[in-house]
């Protein structure tokens, strides 16, 4: 009976800390794996979904890119369907999205990015050919680039005159605005720039497939900086700058070094999927966007410390497409296109969502992890107690006597 009552005692002592931190425990996974979403709404307390979806006359479409100069102009290049046989198409609005015209279209459909300088310039990558427009997209010039055998995997210009494309471990140059390219002989790398970005008519970088490379002389030479490449980059500033690829994350803060960072997912351990990053963009060294598969649009308003599921209509999350670019021209405006003809809108780019996990090094797992650790030795403390309480004892009595139990010391 006094053994009893000692587990009891014990019992008793032991389960409310243990309930406690079991409990907050159990409701710091479930939010942050969003079974139990908290949802925070930026200053602009938007409402309803954080993006729209538009109206597209391309519902197979794959498009790739998108580049907007201003809250209404803007252009879309993809193909008219996921099959390498379909069309090239470019769209092109004037009305912030809420129509779109075709404004040219070609058989030999690979094309990767659009880049943009104002509303009357833009330029495409296509199949062994640079696309260009002088005025706004009325018309579309072609310009062959030598060489470039197997398709180009990118185009970028710092002006009117000067820029880059690339195709199979070839970079070419032009200064006539793509009327006619050169390949660069300082490129020996066996790589194929997939993105690049020019800070000055000298500073320049492109990631690959298999690095990450640096000109400090207008691509005439090159350096390799980092040994892992990607689909996408964007510079905060000209030493801070972030990098995805399907799979990983990097973010460099010196101009030099690149550290490879956990991607932000649902939980740190388990991913029923891979997260299949496509492009990233900042807008300043606080506010920037990650898009892909597995997290449609995440966002980060704090220079990466802390990210976000943005909500998307729901037959975006239905239908699972991959989002393959996002456009921002300020903090809250911003498009983004992808697979299965989506093309979404946002006027609330700085609303924020479900919180992601950061990894192992995340504070919140962190504190999981701590509030676990508590309970363990909350446990073992309390049993050591008990193992050293001494049992009370009973005094004789008869068959038929009743005692009562003895007082807990």
């Amino acid at each position: 009976m006094g053994r009893h009552l000692n587990d009891a005692y014990v019992r008793r002592e032991f389960r409310r800390p243990y309930l406690f931190f079991a409990l907050l425990c159990v409701a710091t996974v479930l939010i942050q794996t969003g079974i139990v979403p908290v949802v925070s709404l930026s200053a602009s307390q938007a409402s309803g979904t954080t993006w729209e979806l538009l109206e597209s006359n391309y519902p197979d479409a794959l498009f790739v890119d998108v580049a907007f100069v201003n809250s209404t102009h803007g252009w879309i290049v993809g193909q008219e369907s996921e099959s390498l046989s379909s069309d090239l198409v470019v769209l092109h609005t004037a009305d912030g999205g809420d129509s779109w015209q075709l404004q040219y279209r070609h058989s030999q459909g690979l094309v990767n990015t659009i880049d943009v300088i104002d509303e009357q310039t833009a330029w495409v990558d296509g199949n062994e050919r640079v696309l260009y427009t002088l005025d706004g997209g009325k018309t579309w010039n072609e310009s062959d680039v030598e060489g470039a055998v197997g398709g180009l995997s990118t185009v970028k210009f710092i002006n009117r005159t000067h820029g880059w494309t690339a195709n199979r471990y070839v970079l070419y140059r032009t200064t006539d605005g793509g009327q006619s390219w050169q390949p660069v002989p300082g490129w020996t790398f066996d790589d194929r720039p997939r993105d690049m970005v020019a800070l000055s008519p000298l500073d320049i970088w492109a990631c690959g497939y298999s690095g990450t490379y640096h000109s400090t002389d207008g691509g005439q030479t090159w350096a390799k900086m980092f040994n892992l490449g990607g689909w996408a980059m964007s510079f905060v500033s000209n030493t801070e700058a972030w990098l995805v690829d399907d799979d990983w994350l990097a973010h460099m803060t010196n101009g030099e070094n690149w550290t490879e960072l956990t991607v932000p997912g649902g939980i740190p351990w388990f991913r029923l999927m891979g997260p299949y990053l496509t492009d990233i963009q900042f807008v300043d060294e606080d506010h920037g966007w990650i898009v892909g598969i597995e997290t449609p649009v995440m966002y980060t308003p704090d220079g990466g410390a802390n990210w976000y599921r943005q909500s998307v209509p729901p037959i975006v999350d239905d239908t699972d497409p991959r989002i393959m670019a996002i456009d921002c021209i300020n903090v809250t405006h911003g498009w983004a296109v992808g697979s299965n003809g989506v093309i979404m809108r946002t006027t609330s780019a700085d609303s924020l969502g479900v919180r992601l996990w950061g990894g192992s090094a995340d504070p919140l797992f962190l504190s999981v992890i701590g509030a676990v650790a508590v309970v363990i030795v909350g446990g073992v403390f309390v049993i050591c107690r008990r193992r050293k309480r001494p049992v009370a004892s009973l005094p004789q009595k008869g068959p038929d006597e009743r005692t009562s139990p003895p007082a807990l010391a």
